[in-house]
């Protein structure tokens, strides 16, 4: 069976331990490029760090992407976004009436062990900030689609009311449904993410019976581990593996960037 191209890996240009050289060494272990942070702290702060980012890559032959932090990026001019092979983007916050909704304690409890409760789950008790997250997100995955031109919307239900319980019971099958809308009129493909265990079975169902892209990644920040919740995931839900972007852009709009 021929590996899927996995787009989302990071190295130490951002919260990764690998280096770039590293990164084009493991490309024998299964083909994927690499996709840091942007922004992040003192390593991918503008415009330079991120083309030396792409021409260090590319001289080293791997694909280059970058994950967008939808809702907190610096601007990027349209030349230097049409240089990269894809973009993904990402929510790790949202903003809710004026105050941050931080996403790292629903990550850390999503990543690890889930057979402990998660300790902020009265933090969400309010079905009024639940739904402003739900609105909220999606508005953050439009502005990614129509404004940034994103390619894949990274870990695309990864959203602190995941942590609170069954996901199909937490995201509503219509929010779901707008959600696999947005991406299938854009051709942005939905990531399959292997760290987060995302998205859901019931939703890879909907939006493969819409026609929705796909995309594998990993968003290992260390070495080239095996795709196993990525491959059950696949297989749960049916999923064409023609379905998935290979490591190019696929949207028409993307002359536009």
């Amino acid at each position: 069976m021929t590996a899927l191209f996995d787009h989302h890996i990071h190295t130490d240009r951002s919260d990764g331990r690998v280096s770039l050289e590293d990164r084009a060494r493991s490309v024998a272990i299964r083909p994927h490029g690499v996709s840091d942070h942007y922004p992040w702290r003192d390593k991918m702060r503008g415009e330079d760090d991120v083309l030396r980012y792409i021409d260090d890559a590319a001289r080293l032959g791997l694909r280059v992407g970058l994950e967008f932090d939808l809702g907190v990026m610096p601007p990027l001019r349209a030349a230097t976004r049409a240089s990269l092979h894809y973009l993904i983007g990402a929510v790790h916050q949202l903003t809710i009436d004026g105050k941050r909704v931080a996403f790292d304690e629903a990550g850390r409890y999503l990543k690890g062990d889930r057979a402990a409760p998660f300790a902020q789950r009265d933090l969400y008790a309010s079905p009024d900030l639940r739904r402003k997250i739900l609105e909220s997100m999606l508005e953050a995955v439009r502005h990614g689609i129509d404004e940034v031109g994103m390619d894949i919307v990274g870990h695309p239900t990864f959203l602190p009311l995941v942590a609170l319980g069954d996901p199909e019971e937490m995201l509503p099958a219509e929010w779901q449904e707008r959600f696999i809308e947005m991406c299938v009129r854009s051709r942005v493909a939905i990531e399959l993410n292997e760290s987060y265990r995302v998205p859901h079975r019931e939703f890879l169902v909907r939006a493969r019976e819409r026609g929705a892209l796909f995309s594998v990644g990993s968003d290992t920040h260390g070495k080239i581990g095996p795709l196993d919740r990525t491959e059950a995931m696949i297989r749960e839900a049916a999923l064409d593996r023609g379905a998935f972007l290979s490591g190019a852009r696929v949207r028409r709009e993307s002359s536009r960037i």
